[in-house]
């Protein structure tokens, strides 16, 4: 999903009347630079415009099914909706944290079964932050700049190796800690 549109990028960086060819490029670095936050980030910040629900599978097997005493369901995604199970009838679940993205699932009335389905939406929200808007379109903007910079020297244009610090550091609260 792409975190800003091309019509912002062209005001940040005071396009007037682009030709199609630079709005083609926007677009792709507008793709880019989102794909770069959600790497660094570890996680997805929005749900495409009427994306179904998906499902995910836990189990032993698969090591997504880690717990205490069978209890508790830690997610190695965001979750930003409540979830439905394929288990009938539906457990009774506390949800942590109590806000969305929840990062694990509380059965109060027994353990998880092996495998365990749950649908819902897997992202960080079903819209973007605004501050990661805001940085992707920093982003798409140092990209282009970047970009710009080589092709005037004649250089092959082989891609940045790091964001610069401004962005990472606005993005590193978001980033997903992962436990070893």
């Amino acid at each position: 999903m792409d975190y800003t549109d091309i019509e912002t990028v062209e005001a940040n960086l005071g396009f007037t009347n682009s030709s199609e060819e630079t709005r083609a490029f926007l677009a792709q670095l507008i793709s880019d630079a989102s794909a770069m936050v959600d790497n660094y980030c570890g996680r997805t910040f929005g749900i495409p415009d009427g994306q179904a629900v998906t499902a995910e599978t836990f189990t032993d097997d698969n090591g997504r099914l880690i717990d205490d005493f069978g209890r508790t369901l830690w997610l190695d995604k965001d979750l930003c909706s409540t979830p439905t199970f394929a288990e009938v009838p539906a457990p009774t679940c506390t949800y942590l944290p109590s806000d969305t993205p929840y990062s694990r699932i509380v059965r109060e009335d027994g353990i998880w079964p092996d495998p365990t389905v749950i649908t819902g939406h897997w992202a960080y929200s079903m819209t973007p932050p605004a501050v990661i808007s805001r940085v992707t379109v920093r982003l798409v903007q140092w990209l282009y700049h970047q970009t710009e910079a080589v092709m005037s020297q004649g250089q092959t244009v082989n891609g940045p190796n790091n964001m610069p610090t401004d962005i990472r550091n606005a993005l590193n609260y978001y980033r997903r800690l992962r436990l070893p």
